[in-house]
């Protein structure tokens, strides 16, 4: 007697809802496999060779996760002690013209100290909109850290 097939293993491409997670190896209908999950390349049989491609993507992404975590954290070690200086367009009551956001920031880190550093990790509550010195919080799932920022008149 042949045993009876309850599925086909699959590793998923991509988040599915109710089935699993993108990289995981699930096992599902056939029906659905065939039909449904490998034409829309949500997923690939765990034999033959696009299985090994997932999983040697999986191990790359895995490693470059590992790697932009270890930068981000000696990024936020060397802003420890940064003090950055832009010079904006201010009425003479040193409101700004033009306020100051996270994107803003992330530029002019980039361009001024050389540290790339995406506005997703700035946690700056308000936009700056005034002439001053402001401490602004940096997040990363290693640790915090914060850098300060000398908004000055242009004159």
């Amino acid at each position: 007697m042949l045993p009876i097939s309850n599925g086909m293993k699959v590793i998923l491409l991509k988040d599915v809802k109710g089935i699993g997670r993108r990289f995981e190896e699930k096992e599902v209908s056939d029906g659905y496999a065939n039909n449904s999950l490998i034409p829309k390349k949500m997923a690939v049989p765990v034999s033959g060779s696009s299985a090994k491609q997932v999983l040697e993507l999986k191990k790359q992404l895995e490693k470059a996760k590992v790697n932009k975590s270890h930068t981000l954290y000696e990024t936020s070690q060397k802003l420890k002690n940064t003090t950055i200086t832009i010079k904006v367009k201010a009425n003479e009551k040193g409101h700004l013209f033009a306020s100051i956001n996270k994107n803003k920031l992330s530029e002019l880190l980039s361009k001024e100290a050389g540290i790339n550093l995406p506005g997703e990790y700035i946690k700056l509550t308000t936009p700056i909109k005034e002439i001053g010195t402001f401490s602004v919080p940096i997040s990363l799932k290693e640790g915090s850290a914060e850098f300060s920022l000398k908004v000055v008149p242009l004159n």
